[in-house]
């Protein structure tokens, strides 16, 4: 998973939006497609995050 990936995600949403409303199936699938990828960076980002708080702390 990439930045550019969400990215991507994030403007196919903005224009299934404008095509088709906020309110239609496919700019909710989309817009849940993007919770998902940025949800999955986040954690990623996290546990590195505490994996390298841990590995300093021993030092």
């Amino acid at each position: 998973m990439t930045v550019e990936r969400i990215e991507e995600k994030r403007r196919e949403m903005i224009k299934l939006a404008a095509d088709y409303g906020f309110t239609s199936l496919l700019t909710v699938q989309a817009s849940q497609e993007l919770d998902s990828l940025l949800n999955a960076i986040t954690n990623k980002r996290k546990s590195e995050y505490f994996l390298l708080k841990k590995v300093y702390s021993d030092f």
